[in-house]
C-alpha cells in the first residue's frame, strides 16, 4: 500500500497567473504543498492540471530533483494508472497553505478521513461539507473511488468530485478550529494581496525559536529585523547552509592560528547563520537532509567551543599546553550547555521560560571580548559556572505553578 497525492493546479488568479505558482516567503504553494507530503511518506504526487504553462514545469523539474515523482494529470483515467490496489490517496486542494501536523493527521492510517472546519466568515474560500462545516483543504481517500470516478461518463472536477464521494460515504471526520485561519497557519490564497498578508502575519507570529538567552535575547530579534528579506529570495535556503558552514571552519582555522578574539567574532556571525537557518525553517518545508545539516553544524560548533583553547593554545607559536582555567573548564562550559539542551527537550510541552537557559551564542558572544583585553581564563571560570546559575533559576520557575 503506498501514498499518493492529489493536489489541484488549474485554478487561476485575477491577473491570469495560477494559484498554485503564488509565492509565500520565498516559496511556491505547490512545492511547500510536496515538501510537507514528502514529510508523511508521499513519493508520487499527481497535479491536477488544465493547462501546463511553462512556469509550472519549471516548478515540478524542481520538486522532482528533490526525489519525489511528479505527473499531470487531466482526467481521472490518468490518475488511475498511477494507483495500485489498497493505495491510499491524499487530496490537496488548490492554493491550500497548511501545516505539517495537519498533513500528518491525514496521512495517518486508516478509513478515508477529511480534514473540515466551522463555517465561519473566515473559512469561506472552502468547499462546503454540510450546512455547519466546511472542508479544511486535505483529505484522504481509497483507491476505488478514483477508479469510480474514472467509470462515470462525462468531465467532472476530480478533486472536488472525489470529495463528495468521501463525504457520501461518510469518510471520518477530523476537526480543525476556525481561528487557525485567522491567524494564517491554514488559508486558500485566493491571490497575491492574501499571500502577502499571510506572509506577513507569519514574520509577525515567528517565535525567537528554542532555547538560550543569547539565541532568544540576540541572535533571532536581530535575525527577525532581515527577516522579510531572508524569506524572499529562494536562494538563501540554498546557500546559507554553505555559508554557515564555512563560517564556523573559519572559527576552527583561526583558533588553529592562535587568533583566538578573531575567532571568538567569527563564531559570533557563525551564531547568527544558525539563528538565520532555523528561522528560515519556520517558512520553509525543510527536507530530513536540510534538518540534519543544521544539527551536524550545531554539534560541530558545540565541539569547537569545549576545544577552543587547546586549538588556540597548540596553534600558537609557542605550542604550549592552555592554563588550567581554560583548559579544564571550556569542556566544562559545552557540558553545561548540552545539558541545559537535555533538559529544555525532556521538557516537553511544559517549556516555560527557556530563554533564561545557557547556550552556546550567549557563551562566544562573552569570549569575543574577553578574548580581545587578554581576560580570557576569567570568563572560562565564569562561564560554566554562570550556565548552572542559569540551570537552577529555570528549574525553579519552569516548575512553579502556573496562575
Amino acid at each position: 500500500m503506498a501514498l499518493i497525492a492529489l493536489i489541484g493546479a488549474s485554478e487561476t488568479l485575477p491577473d491570469g497567473g495560477l494559484r498554485a505558482l503564488v509565492t509565500v516567503a520565498g516559496e511556491t504553494l505547490i512545492e511547500r504543498q510536496a515538501s510537507r507530503l514528502a514529510d508523511v511518506g508521499v513519493t508520487h504526487v499527481a497535479v491536477a492540471v488544465g493547462a501546463v504553462p511553462a512556469d509550472l514545469l519549471t516548478t515540478l523539474d524542481r520538486i522532482r530533483r528533490r526525489g519525489m515523482k511528479v505527473t499531470p494529470v487531466r482526467a481521472a483515467a490518468d490518475l488511475v494508472a498511477l494507483v495500485a490496489g489498497d493505495d491510499r490517496i491524499i487530496l490537496v486542494a488548490d492554493g491550500l497553505r497548511a501545516g505539517g501536523t495537519h498533513y500528518a493527521a491525514i496521512a495517518k492510517p486508516g478509513s478515508p478521513a477529511i480534514l473540515v472546519t466551522g463555517d465561519t466568515v473566515l473559512t469561506q474560500g472552502f468547499e462546503r461539507i454540510d450546512a455547519t462545516r466546511r472542508w479544511g483543504g486535505l483529505a484522504s481517500i481509497s483507491d476505488h473511488m478514483v477508479r469510480e470516478l474514472a467509470s462515470m461518463p462525462g468531465e467532472w472536477d476530480m478533486i472536488l468530485t472525489l470529495l463528495r464521494m468521501a463525504v457520501q460515504a461518510e469518510a471520518r471526520r477530523l476537526y480543525c478550529e476556525p481561528a487557525l485561519f485567522e491567524q494564517g497557519e491554514i488559508a486558500i490564497v485566493a491571490d497575491r494581496p492574501t499571500a502577502a498578508l499571510i506572509e506577513q502575519s507569519s514574520l509577525q507570529r515567528t517565535e525567537y525559536g528554542g532555547m538560550g538567552l543569547g539565541r532568544s535575547a540576540i541572535m533571532m530579534p536581530l535575525v527577525r529585523l532581515a527577516g522579510p528579506l531572508l524569506v524572499r529570495s529562494p536562494a538563501t535556503a540554498r546557500y546559507l547552509p554553505y555559508v554557515t558552514g564555512l563560517l564556523w571552519v573559519g572559527v576552527a582555522l583561526l583558533a588553529a592560528s592562535g587568533l583566538a578574539a578573531a575567532g571568538a567574532l567569527l563564531a559570533v556571525f557563525g551564531g547568527l547563520g544558525l539563528a538565520a537557518m532555523r528561522f528560515l525553517s519556520a517558512f520553509r518545508a525543510e527536507s530530513a537532509a536540510q534538518d540534519r545539516v543544521r544539527a551536524v553544524i550545531r554539534t560541530f560548533a558545540w565541539l569547537l567551543l569545549g576545544a577552543f583553547p587547546w586549538l588556540v593554545a597548540l596553534g600558537g607559536e609557542g605550542h604550549d599546553m592552555p592554563p588550567f582555567a581554560e583548559a579544564a573548564l571550556a569542556p566544562c562550559l559545552a557540558a553545561t550547555i548540552l545539558l541545559a539542551r537535555w533538559l529544555y527537550e525532556d521538557s516537553g510541552e511544559r517549556r516555560r521560560f527557556h530563554w533564561l537557559l545557557p547556550d552556546a551564542d550567549q557563551a562566544w558572544i562573552m569570549l569575543a571580548p574577553a578574548l580581545l583585553f587578554g581576560l580570557a581564563p576569567l570568563m572560562f571560570a565564569i562561564l560554566p559556572l554562570l550556565g548552572l546559575f542559569q540551570i537552577l533559576l529555570w528549574l525553579r520557575l519552569a516548575h512553579r505553578p502556573e496562575a
